[in-house]
Order: C-alpha cells, then structure tokens, then sequence
C-alpha cells in the first residue's frame, strides 16, 4: 500500500475518473481529518475483510474503505466528512501499484507532494472522539479510540 501526502488545488472530477481508470485499488481523500497512515491502512484492511466475508454495504472497495476511513455509517456521510475537497491537503492510497507509479500521478494532478498533511494531531481526532471519551483511556491510547470506532462499524452496519 503506498499512501501519499498533498496539496493544493484539485480538480475532484478529474481525479476521481482518472484513479477510476487505474483498474487497481486507488482513493483520494481530505488529508485534515486524517489521523497518520496507520489512520488508512486500518481502514483499508476493514474494507477488505468486509469484501472477503461479503459483510460489504458498498458496491465497491474505495467506497468501503471511505467509510471506514471516516467511522461513518452512511456513505453521503463519509463523502461529507473525509472526501477530498477541491482546495486543500489531500491523502492519496494505491495498491498494486508502484511508488514511482503513486508519486507520478500526484504530480501529473499539479498537486504539491507533502507527506506532513498526514500527520496525526489532536485536532484532527478531535474531529472523530469527544472530550469524554478522551478522557477514558491514558494519551498513549489516544488514537486506538479511532481505531475502535472503526472496527465497532463491523457490529453496526
């Protein structure tokens, strides 16, 4: 799995067609509320065992994967939440295919490879877990309440 950070303007059309026309696994997102690439590769594993166990609510893998990446339930929510914007920071995860390949096409897009915009803050979890939840768990464990906002999708679809 490569995961790529970046910004700048996007036009989404153009992009969500030409990472369609990939034929592999491909999928853009806002990088603002996303929590590192642990963030991702959780989301994409959920996504694909949902597939392989036909637990799947979406009629796709990147559409699956948006909803476990946002730990929304329903796919206009997720697309709100964690879908890419037209100006912005922007989190872009490939499979199947190589690094040289993934940076390539984040450039041909005249976007801005910046790797930073991944990084998880308090700020963007803040976005998924409340106060009180926080306040449940020791810092170290902080962003595992993502994670198990994420897996807790599976008892709820």
């Amino acid at each position: 799995m490569i995961i790529i950070g970046a910004k700048g303007r996007l036009d989404i059309e153009r992009a969500l067609k030409e990472l369609k026309s990939m034929g592999k696994f491909a999928q853009v997102l806002d990088a603002s509320v996303v929590c590192g690439k642990e963030h991702l590769i959780i989301a994409y594993e959920h996504a694909k065992r949902a597939f392989k166990n036909g637990r799947n609510v979406c009629k796709n893998i990147e559409m699956e994967f948006m909803l476990y990446a946002s730990a929304k339930r329903q796919i206009k929510d997720a697309i709100e939440f964690i879908g890419a914007k037209e100006e912005g920071v922007y989190a872009f995860v490939f499979d199947d295919i190589s690094k040289e390949e993934a940076i390539d096409f984040v450039k041909k897009l005249n976007l801005k490879i910046d790797n930073k915009v991944l990084q998880p803050t308090m700020e963007k979890l803040g976005k998924f877990v409340r106060e009180k939840e926080l306040e449940t768990v020791d810092k170290a464990f902080y962003f595992d309440l993502l994670f198990e906002k994420m897996a807790l999708l599976n008892a709820i679809k």
